[in-house]
């Protein structure tokens, strides 16, 4: 008898529903991203790639005070998105499903964080491309010879290896894919609960909802003032970071578009869609039916 694909068996456990909707598989999965990543991070070493020293796009500073370190790019990326969701659940959200709406919302949001933290680094280690500032953290040998490729090992005299490792890890950047996949998350999280897309809704909904957006770009656009990435890696650190953001927000919420889209798909209570109709007082018309017989006209 075949296993049936969606379940895998697991419905035979009378704890299945249970570990369905609460996303147990989500909740185990975050660790383990976690700890995978900690080893391509801290343990596994990235790609040397060959470079010239003499390559204007890699002498910039070592800039020793960055705009946005890591430590508040977390803030910004992960803590802050989590307090948001916090206050608009507390105050949107119906009494029927606030607990599980901001579960499931805030678990979604660290789905895309560790995924995307995992995605980054894995992909900076195995491009191996060099920061702006590589040769500065490279600090080269006076004789090293110019206009030739190179090996960091044979012409490299710092003495502080970690930090020229970091040096080949420019590509994609992390900051911007981190500030993506959680500050895009809080964007589309606010789109879907603010309704941005319901036809009675006002523009300044969207607007509010866009912010995080900018905020996740200032981000990203820093780490260039900061010669830490290529202007290619921004791009490409917030695509992958928007990427995963996307997908983890539609993993438990409808299209913008739905008239639920405040509504996980697995959210079992009796909170109903916002219907896309109001009734007019003068004809006691509904909405869509007021629409069509205008068209009509």
């Amino acid at each position: 008898m075949a296993v049936d694909r969606i379940t895998l068996g697991l419905d035979n456990f009378s704890v299945y529903p249970v570990f369905v909707k609460w996303r147990i598989g989500d909740v185990i999965l975050i660790p383990i991203v976690f700890l995978i990543n900690s080893y391509v991070f801290y343990i596994s070493y990235p790609f040397e790639r060959q470079f010239v020293i003499n390559d204007v796009t890699i002498n910039h500073p070592f800039t020793e005070h960055e705009r946005v370190p890591n430590e508040v790019n977390m803030i910004y990326s992960l803590a802050i998105p989590v307090v948001i969701i916090v206050i608009v659940t507390s105050l949107l959200g119906d009494p029927r499903h606030k607990l599980y709406l901001g579960y499931i919302s805030i678990l979604g949001l660290f789905v895309s964080f560790f995924v995307n933290e995992l995605f980054t680094d894995a992909l900076k280690n195995w491009i191996g491309r060099h920061r702006p500032d590589f040769i500065a953290r490279c600090i080269p040998k006076a004789d090293a010879p110019r206009d030739v490729l190179v090996f960091a090992k044979d012409v490299c005299t710092t003495k502080d290896l970690l930090r020229l490792a970091d040096g080949f890890r420019t590509t994609p950047s992390g900051h911007s894919s981190s500030a993506f996949s959680g500050l895009g998350y809080l964007s589309l999280w606010l789109m879907g609960q603010l309704l941005t897309e319901h036809p009675l809704t006002g523009s300044w909904r969207k607007v509010v909802a866009a912010v995080p957006l900018l905020g996740a770009a200032l981000i990203a656009i820093s780490r260039t003032e900061d010669y830490r990435h290529h202007f290619v890696d921004v791009i490409l650190g917030s695509m992958l970071g928007f990427t995963v953001a996307y997908w983890s927000y539609r993993r438990n919420f409808p299209e913008l578009s739905s008239n639920a889209s405040f509504k996980p798909y697995l959210d079992d209570s009796d909170v109903k869609a916002v219907e896309n109709a109001i009734i007019r007082a003068d004809t006691g018309e509904d909405y869509n039916s007021h629409l069509l017989s205008n068209n009509n006209v």
